[in-house]
């Protein structure tokens, strides 16, 4: 006899190719019935692996009662939770003195003009219609300190009997290989408990066995510069860690171990470059040849080479080679902040950067090797949203229905 368990229906806005909701479904409690994504290769990648039907508008194009419909196609009276990641780059502090999104506010206020942040609002409006028990939403570090989004986007839920808050989440505390500092904004309804137990918290780090590049990607084979790889290929021999067992599930073929190429002046640096190091600091502690340095293009009749001044104005999330036995850093973009492989001189592949996100091997990524690479570099990693879903489910279960509408039950065996 299956036990009736209840799966509570999810919608994802802003999907991307689908961290979020991959996280909740893994938890074992949500069903994604549901996304909103208006990138065409985002879109694809989420509905090829999820099997979710994606609507490919913009959030704010979107009407309540066309999600409501998909949700009861699938036996469901409504959505019960909500999720979102908003888009982070106004809020990103990476190469830049504050955040974008204060520019604009600055422009806009000496302007005149209406300085909210119209991704928040068309966001809040969705939950203000679906009235979901549950909504959840995702950002970067950054967000925290434009705290008039934050705070505007708080109040707003306050009257509609939401319980609201927001935690700084690591993901290398969660079994994710990576050191992934995010925002997360929850919102429960009609919750009657201690407002501190609403957010979850990071574990102590002295309870964590943090999982290492190593442990993440040993068990891939060796690529190069001059061979990418191919889009199906085979694993290494030998023994799996835990960690890449519970990202190949039993897989035999392995998909997608292709990494982009560069130039080879520029694969060249990639020799002199330690574990840990960039490559501001391996130029200015001696460790590469100044000839090595020259630029690979000319500007007139003159070859450009790196000097002290122009390395001082290159950022530390530039031109770095991870640590074989330590966590990754934050993925980005590959290409656009050449991430380099430990061992190997080269930048690291889409499935290297799909397993340092907590992505399984059988997840795939639509589009060119460069939008692949974006998607994966703007996803939730799922190990980091499962832990996320696992506490709120605890808290939906602890909280009364209120007036809330039953929604419809789905057994799990």
């Amino acid at each position: 006899m299956p036990s009736f368990l209840r799966k509570y229906s999810l919608a994802d806005f802003y999907a991307g190719p689908g961290g979020l909701s991959l996280g909740f479904k893994q938890s074992g409690f949500f069903q994604p019935v549901v996304a909103v994504e208006s990138n065409s290769q985002a879109s694809e990648t989420y509905e090829n692996n999820l099997g979710v039907k994606v609507i490919t508008k913009d959030v704010a194009n979107v009407a309540p009662n066309e999600l409501l419909k998909v949700a009861k196609e699938q036996g469901y009276k409504g959505i019960d939770v909500v999720v979102g990641g908003p888009p982070c780059q106004a809020f990103t502090t990476s190469n830049t003195k504050g955040t974008h999104w204060k520019k604009i506010k600055e422009q806009n206020e000496k302007n005149g003009n209406c300085v909210e942040n119209q991704d928040w609002i068309n966001f809040w409006k969705i939950i203000e219609a679906l009235e979901p028990r549950a909504f959840v939403a995702e950002n970067v570090m950054g967000f925290r300190t434009d705290k008039d989004v934050m705070s505007d986007f708080i109040k707003r839920s306050e009257p509609f009997d939401y319980v609201t808050g927001h935690c700084k989440l690591d993901a290398q505390f969660y079994g994710v290989p990576q050191r992934r500092k995010r925002i997360f904004v929850i919102g429960l309804k009609d919750y009657s408990q201690n407002k501190d137990s609403l957010l979850p918290k990071n574990p102590p780090k002295t309870s964590v066995k943090l999982v290492t590049v190593r442990n993440a990607l040993g068990d891939l084979p060796k690529l190069s510069n001059d061979y990418p790889g191919s889009i199906i290929s085979k694993y290494k021999r030998g023994r799996p860690t835990s960690y890449q067992s519970l990202m190949k599930y039993n897989a035999e073929i392995l998909y997608d171990h292709v990494t982009h190429s560069v130039h080879p002046k520029m694969a060249e640096r990639f020799q002199y470059i330690p574990q840990g190091y960039n490559l501001r600091k391996t130029w200015i502690e001696g460790k590469i040849p100044e000839d090595c340095m020259r630029s690979s293009y000319v500007i007139g009749k003159r070859e450009r080479r790196f000097s002290e001044n122009t390395l001082e104005n290159m950022h530390s999330n530039i031109y770095r080679r991870l640590k074989w036995d330590d966590v990754s850093w934050t993925i980005t973009h590959v290409r656009k902040t050449v991430l380099i492989h430990p061992l190997q001189d080269r930048l690291i592949s889409v499935r290297e950067s799909a397993r340092l996100q907590s992505f399984p091997d059988w997840y795939r990524f639509s589009g060119s090797l460069n939008q692949q690479y974006q998607q994966i570099a703007n996803a939730v990693p799922p190990l980091l949203a499962k832990a996320v879903a696992i506490h709120i489910r605890e808290k939906l279960v602890a909280t009364p229905r209120s007036s809330q509408k039953d929604q419809s039950v789905i057994a799990i065996s």
